[in-house]
């Protein structure tokens, strides 16, 4: 029996109808499938249908965008799902702190941007897909990681994070108390060809270790100055 697998979707918030139709033009013909959504439908839509990413087109004003962006990641439904800014570069830090996980500055590269939708996992419950060795499920003490889905857990509650902030845990949990500086944090979590700004690490960074401070009660990545970060877990409790 054959299997049909659904094309990956993603979701597209934007006010300018015209780069939306070039944009899911160009989609299209690298098999992902569209909806055009507004800003105040966005989060709503997203938890009704699978959704591979979403992408948040900024124009001139950016606080609508703010507003969806601030939405999708407050509901722990549609957190976790990859939110893509397309924004002006002066819009780039604030959307970042609503909680975007990838930016781009326009004029935006389509190549780019298929690199990174291309890297994300597709929504098809029936998608499985190869981990390295050093991506299995592990434990460290209470607090356990599941990378096919992206899952952390502490004791019986869970919490599916973002590609970007699972990739950065996964580098710290490596190698628990070890100091991770920003170039590392970079190359673990970021596809190759993107630059990233070392203020992008501390949002980042930021995000994850509140995260974790709501799942856990603890805090449990700390600052060393001048230097990077690291994780203390306790491998032994649990």
């Amino acid at each position: 029996m054959n299997v049909q697998h659904k094309k990956p979707s993603v979701l597209i918030c934007s006010d300018d109808a015209n780069f939306y139709v070039m944009l899911a033009y160009i989609l299209a013909r690298e098999g992902f499938q569209t909806t055009l959504v507004s800003e105040s439908e966005v989060a709503d839509q997203a938890t009704i249908r699978p959704v591979t990413a979403i992408i948040l087109i900024a124009a001139e004003d950016s606080g609508p965008m703010l507003r969806a962006c601030a939405a999708i990641k407050g509901s722990d439904t549609t957190a976790h799902i990859p939110t893509i800014a397309v924004v002006s570069s002066g819009d780039y830090l604030a959307l970042l702190k609503a909680g975007a996980d990838e930016n781009f500055v326009r004029p935006i590269s389509p190549a780019r941007l298929l690199a990174y939708l291309g890297s994300l996992p597709k929504d098809d419950a029936n998608d499985v897909r190869l981990l390295d060795a050093d991506e299995e499920a592990r434990t460290f003490g209470p607090l356990s990681i599941d990378p096919g889905r992206r899952i952390v857990r502490y004791g019986d509650q869970e919490t599916r994070f973002g590609p970007i902030e699972f990739n950065l845990l996964r580098c710290f949990l490596r190698a628990p108390g070890r100091v991770r500086r920003r170039s590392e944090l970079i190359e673990a979590a970021w596809p190759s060809d993107h630059y990233v700004q070392p203020r992008t690490v501390d949002v980042h960074v930021g995000r994850l270790r509140r995260s974790l401070e709501r799942l856990t009660g603890r805090t449990l990545i700390r600052t060393v100055r001048a230097a990077g970060y690291a994780i203390e877990v306790d491998e032994r409790s649990g």
